[in-house]
């Protein structure tokens, strides 16, 4: 059970993430001033000291700063985004790690049994990714459909609910990290669409019953997702 002052950590953090929401929202640059202390805790219907311990965090992340007398201030845009982005991916990998092992544990457990009517249908995904991907076209919604299809034909309702809330759970990071990666010029997509060959060569391991191949197609998508998020740590 979280205690008064997790709760409270909570809210600082709920709090600090809707302030940064509405940065972004006004497109406020470097040097630009956030409006008093007053009006956002009106705004949010808080206290102005919860205020200022969210103001706090978000200065220590470095997306804004305190002048005293003076005001808030946004701080440079880019480094202020780096800092968010790392400490909220550390949070997003610990889901995207549960995430890959329940799957893996689905792929490994359905190969021996799965149908030759639901490989067809996943080849038939893959191979229409894959296609897509080669003229440099990320096909998202393909590939979602295809993880999806994959651990539901494991059977376990559970699992396959798990898995499908984590991807939409961190899907709305990966907006903002996809953002920022375009504002410094990285070419994340790149990486990404590396991916779909192995789809399309797990598939026909999993057509030949091969376990062992099939995962390892699995971990190679996976550690090409990981070469993309280490681009955060340097």
């Amino acid at each position: 059970m979280k205690n008064a002052t997790d709760n409270k950590q909570v809210l600082y953090s709920q709090l600090a993430e809707k302030i940064y929401q509405f940065i972004k929202e006004n497109n406020m640059k470097p040097g630009d001033r956030l409006p008093g202390e007053r009006t956002l805790a009106a705004k949010w219907q808080v206290s102005r000291p919860t205020l200022r311990e969210a103001i706090r965090e978000l200065a220590n992340q470095g997306v804004i700063y305190v002048e005293v007398g003076k005001g808030t201030y946004v701080a440079d845009y880019v480094e202020g985004r780096q800092l968010h982005i790392s400490l909220a991916l550390k949070n997003f990998l610990e889901l995207f790690e549960i995430k890959n092992v329940l799957e893996r544990y689905s792929l490994q457990k359905v190969i021996p049994t799965i149908s030759e009517e639901r490989l067809d249908h996943l080849e038939q995904i893959a191979v229409q990714m894959n296609a897509v991907a080669q003229l440099g076209i990320m096909p998202k919604d393909m590939d979602h459909q295809f993880h999806r299809y994959l651990v539901e034909s494991y059977g376990n309702r559970e699992i396959s609910n798990l898995v499908w809330n984590m991807i939409i759970m961190y899907e709305s990071f990966d907006d903002e990290l996809y953002g920022y990666f375009k504002s410094i010029g990285y070419d994340y997509e790149a990486i990404l669409l590396k991916t779909f060959p192995y789809h399309v060569s797990m598939v026909q391991r999993m057509k030949e019953r091969n376990v062992e191949e099939a995962l390892k197609n699995y971990d190679s998508i996976v550690d090409l997702d990981l070469e993309m998020y280490a681009k955060i740590r340097e």
